[in-house]
């Protein structure tokens, strides 16, 4: 037997087939059941849960009528298994009864990627959906545990988005963010997460129209404005749609415009560099990871790249270390956030010219271009 309890109720036979349970004092020692699987519960507890509005005597008969029902109506689902476990005082249910809500929170505990897309594929929708049997400490029970699985299967779409982005699978964590606000639609966090995941995309308008979508939900809904860290967010992409558009200034290094390549995994750094090297007149190429830089260096004439250390696949050390052995020789600027001086050590023993820490000023960042050209003359 199977109960499903997130979204309407469903009893289904070991075969699939739905099967229908008397009661709805039935149904919801069941459920109740369920969700504690190998648990036992006391008589007491359950009359007191199912028949809170009644007196202890009152209570205990009409549980034990319950059960006589819940006991035949079993018994003809599995007729030569016992699914109702009872030990003296104690009730509980066979182990061989599956129920979604703890196979969803065995599969998040696992925590893959392919347990979490099961957990999220469980959760059809709130906890016994629309089920009431008109008694408060019950009815208070499926309140409670309503919340906290919509806050589990929440936790799970943000666990997943995490993965999906830090693959690459930039569209799977879109699509995920997105159902994630279907269930929640007022969670500002979860609005900047797709804000962010289409600006990597490369998608500054449907970013910009994300934050327009999360603003007017959350005046419509709760009467408030987004907080401070999705409006700087807004306004930080606001001025990278600007920055693209801009005329390139003229260059101070004459007809030719010396060519930097941005080696950057971050497409937001990316950019907002590229905007600013070439607001200072500078031709700029740019690459996502370590191994579109080496082959970008091998077909272009690159004059300086600006390497970002914490990269995908081939890291900046490694990057530039490749270049040298095959005989490729470019001046490097490395930029990193990561801690520790063990990295910009690093920088200089393979070698590069200069090591900025993020985050970086544009200020500083020109500045120390500048420096390459009169070192390198």
């Amino acid at each position: 037997m199977r109960l499903e309890l997130l979204g309407d109720l469903l009893i289904r036979s070991g075969d699939g087939s739905l099967v229908t349970i008397g009661s709805k004092k039935s149904q919801a020692l069941l459920a109740y059941l369920a969700i504690k699987p190998g648990q036992h519960v006391s008589r007491e507890k359950l009359a007191g849960l199912l028949w809170s509005s009644t007196g202890p005597d009152q209570a205990r008969q009409s549980l034990r009528q319950t059960l006589s029902s819940v006991r035949k109506d079993l018994s003809h689902i599995a007729p030569d298994h016992k699914l109702l476990v009872e030990e003296s005082d104690l009730l509980s249910l066979d182990r061989s009864v599956s129920c979604d809500v703890a196979e969803m929170e065995s599969l998040i505990a696992v925590g893959t990627e392919e347990a979490l897309k099961n957990a999220i594929d469980l959760y059809r929708g709130d906890f016994l959906d629309g089920f009431s049997i008109n008694e408060e400490r019950f009815d208070q029970f499926v309140t409670g545990e309503r919340d906290r699985l919509h806050r589990v299967a929440l936790r799970a779409h943000a666990q997943l988005v995490e993965i999906q982005s830090k693959r690459g699978a930039l569209d799977e964590a879109i699509g995920t963010a997105q159902a994630s606000l279907r269930l929640d639609v007022l969670q500002e966090p979860m609005h900047r997460t797709l804000m962010r995941l289409y600006l990597q995309s490369g998608d500054v308008v449907e970013a910009l129209q994300q934050y327009e979508s999360c603003a007017k939900v959350l005046k419509r809904e709760l009467r408030i404005e987004p907080d401070a860290e999705t409006k700087a967010l807004q306004r930080e992409i606001v001025q990278l749609r600007a920055r693209r558009t801009e005329p390139s200034a003229p260059s101070e290094a004459g007809d030719h415009k010396k060519t930097i390549l941005i080696v950057e995994d971050n497409v937001l750094s990316r950019e907002l560099t590229n905007a600013v090297l070439k607001s200072a007149g500078y031709a700029v190429v740019m690459a996502k990871d370590g191994a579109e830089a080496l082959m970008m260096v091998g077909r272009e004439s690159i004059d300086l790249m600006v390497i970002d250390v914490d990269l995908p696949y081939i890291d900046g050390h490694s990057l530039l270390q490749a270049m040298h052995e095959n005989g490729v020789e470019v001046p490097a600027i490395f930029i990193s956030g990561l801690p520790g001086d063990d990295v910009e050590v690093r920088a200089f023993e393979v070698g590069a010219v200069d090591f900025i820490r993020k985050p970086v000023k544009n200020s500083v960042l020109l500045a120390r271009v500048a420096k390459v050209w009169r070192d390198v003359g």
